[in-house]
Parts: C-alpha cells; sequence; structure tokens
C-alpha cells in the first residue's frame, strides 16, 4: 500500500531536518516495512531507504550513497558502522526513550489511520563524546495525511 511517510529529525546542534516521501508499506506479522528511494546529500544520489516499524522498535536500513543499519528501541545499545564516501565508522546507539502509536484503522480506508513513532537516543562515533539526537516518524494512509 502506498502511504505517506514524515519524518523528523533533531540533531546535536538541535537543527530540525523534516522530509516528506510517499513509501510502499507492507504490513507483515510483527511490523511494518515501509520502501522508498530519497536524496539524502540533495545532489541527486539515490539512496533506497527501508524501515521496520514495531511497537518494540525501529529500525532503519539505508543502501546507497550512505549505507547504514540503525536500531532503536527502549533500554538498546546497538552497534554498528556508518558507511560514507569518505570510509566506514563505527558508531554507537543507545536508545533513551521510544514511542510508538498506532491511530485509526488500517483495514479502514475512511476513517484512515497513523502509526507515529519517536524515539531519543545518543549517537557515538567512535571514541568522541555520544551526542544526543531524536526522530519522529508518522506514517500515514495517502488519502488522509496526519501531521506531527
Amino acid at each position: 500500500m502506498k502511504v505517506n511517510l514524515e519524518i523528523e529529525s533533531k540533531d546535536i546542534s538541535d537543527e530540525v531536518i523534516k522530509t516528506k516521501n510517499f513509501a510502499i508499506m507492507d504490513i507483515r506479522e510483527f511490523d511494518f516495512r515501509l520502501v522508498y528511494v530519497e536524496d539524502l546529500s540533495g545532489e541527486g544520489h539515490k539512496t533506497r531507504s527501508t524501515l521496520f516499524v514495531s511497537p518494540e522498535e525501529l529500525r532503519i536500513i539505508r543502501k546507497g550513497e550512505l549505507n547504514t543499519d540503525f536500531m532503536y528501541g527502549k533500554n538498546m545499545v546497538h552497534n554498528t558502522s556508518y558507511i560514507t564516501p569518505y570510509g566506514a565508522f563505527p558508531v554507537t546507539l543507545t536508545t533513551l526513550s521510544y514511542s510508538y502509536e498506532l491511530e485509526g484503522d488500517l483495514e479502514d480506508e475512511e476513517k484512515g489511520f497513523a502509526i507515529n513513532v519517536a524515539t531519543t537516543y545518543t549517537l557515538q562515533v567512535g571514541d568522541d563524546e555520544p551526542m544526543k539526537m531524536s526522530i519522529k516518524i508518522c506514517i500515514s494512509n495517502a488519502e488522509n495525511v496526519a501531521s506531527m
């Protein structure tokens, strides 16, 4: 099913970046899978992004200009790599808070639905000091846009 995907992320300088995309969402047994293509640098390079969203965790996999496999969940510490054109960097994500809310009805096209996920976390690159960041995600059916 085609859905609206709104993502709001805040970095260590409190700069807020908002993006809106259309995504293809599959409803699976325990989570939702969303796939979309984005231009992360603004220079025309395409990155395929896949999100797995559930009440327990959020996983973001990016393949293309940047390559990541980030996971967030209650009391979760996730060690991974952040791969850029300049090299791979070891990253530790520590989830500080995670919330998930499903509003509406996935089956009722007239009523519509919205899935809201929010997480605050620290991101530590190598031995650098951890940086506090956050992400808010709103997924809604294409006919009824829910805003964050």
